[in-house]
């Protein structure tokens, strides 16, 4: 932990348990005062220990008072309405680490964060435990956090952040600046997952009443009812629907710091096959998503209260992550060397491009893409690339990846700028 980020967590912790503010000033001056000599070092590291120890329980069993301010005041959080501005450079790349130190970005968007994973043990069940990287726009790099979810705001001022062993109780709130929790959101059921509105003033966050990274081994699936299974005679059986862990979600105001009421979803209404399965927004931050995951089937859609919404006037099904470019114009296609990109009005093919996967519009005529190595013999040696809708001006954005899909290689987080 940094001088900064220790010195940041004991203020928190002061403020909770009515001690003096400038307590982590205090342990931290009394640290570098006692480095005089190494016996006088291990000292100040067992006084830190010693006050870190006393706080945890705190930590762990936090108050969920409604959030206020100084004074009682209620929490203001500075927010304001994405709008996109003219990046100062176009392309920032590193080619030359891998996780990434410097700022990735191209265009519209920037690489925001970035988490590896790894899977342990809790109670013996396995579960996908992910270690995030937050970009620190003053030193344009990537910094290591302590969270055991984030999810960085368009214009990259502001994250919302989730407490490790998810799901948890409370949603903090980080100002990418100054790298401090500005508020924390209570919460009456666990939330497993957080995604911001369009405009960046919202969060919605997905509840659930076990761990959404549960290993598939280590889920009891179950079949809803009315399930019809598959049999030599009906192996085309409907998708398969099985009941999940998650319960509903909040609708956050951010600039109040304060979640709204909680809506419950049926367990059952859902044909994604993956654990993890938290809700999203619609273009314009009208409805509630839920992204299918069957090819051309369309996403469902629910109003802020959790009731089945049409879909949204203007909607196309996409297939790939990077969907519509910002124009309107064109369709980016699915995953699978070659890409493609049609025309939204023809349904014409205006571009094939040698890359494995579309991820983000960088502008209407370059897209940020999944590339791999050389003649891409392998398609897990892959890393980012910036590509023309023609397929021409192929640009590297990261180091290529031996292993994408092995513990610990990194994974990166696209977020407008």
């Amino acid at each position: 932990m940094t001088p900064r980020m220790l010195k940041q967590t004991l203020e928190e912790w002061s403020r909770e348990v009515h001690v003096p503010a400038d307590l982590a000033g205090r342990a931290l001056r009394h640290r570098s005062r006692l480095r005089l000599t190494r016996f006088a070092g291990a000292v100040s590291c067992a006084a830190v220990v010693a006050a870190v120890a006393l706080l945890v329980p705190l930590v762990v069993a936090p108050r969920f008072a409604p959030p206020v301010g100084p004074g009682g005041a209620p929490v203001a959080v500075p927010v304001q309405p994405y709008r996109q501005t003219t990046p100062a450079q176009d392309v920032l790349a590193d080619t030359e680490n891998s996780p990434p130190k410097t700022m990735i970005a191209a265009g519209r968007v920037a690489v925001s964060a970035y988490y590896t994973w790894r899977s342990r043990t809790v109670a013996g069940r396995k579960v996908l435990d992910r270690t995030w990287y937050l970009l620190d726009q003053v030193t344009g790099s990537y910094e290591k956090t302590e969270w055991g979810w984030a999810e960085v705001a368009p214009g990259l001022r502001w994250a919302a952040v989730l407490e490790k062993d998810l799901p948890v109780r409370r949603i903090g709130v980080f100002d990418m600046e100054t790298r401090r929790v500005t508020a924390w959101v209570p919460v009456d059921h666990p939330v497993g997952g957080v995604v911001w509105s369009p405009d960046g003033t919202r969060l919605l966050a997905t509840a659930y009443d076990e761990s959404p990274d549960l290993d598939r081994t280590s889920v009891d699936e179950r079949r809803c009812p009315g399930q019809v299974p598959a049999t030599p005679d009906n192996p085309r059986r409907p998708p398969q629907m099985i009941s999940t862990s998650r319960t509903g979600f909040y609708v956050v105001d951010v600039a109040t710091a304060t979640a709204g009421d909680f809506h419950a979803v049926d367990p059952c209404l859902t044909d994604n096959s993956n654990v993890r399965r938290d809700f999203g927004w619609s273009d314009d931050g009208t409805l509630v998503r839920e992204a299918s995951n069957i090819w051309k089937r369309p996403d469902a859609f629910y109003d802020l209260d959790g009731r089945p919404h049409d879909a949204p006037a203007g909607y196309v099904i996409t297939e790939s992550r990077a969907g519509v470019s910002p124009d309107g114009a064109l369709l980016a296609g699915p995953d699978g060397m070659p890409t493609a990109v049609t025309e939204l009005a023809t349904g014409k093919i205006v571009g094939r491009q040698q890359v494995l996967q579309l991820l983000a519009w960088a502008d209407d005529r370059r897209l940020i893409a999944l590339g791999c190595a050389g003649t891409c013999g392998n398609e897990f040696h892959n890393g980012l690339v910036l590509v023309g809708v023609d397929g021409e001006d192929m640009v590297q954005l990261s180091v290529y990846r031996k292993n994408s899909i092995e513990p610990e290689a990194w994974q990166p987080v696209l977020t407008l700028r």
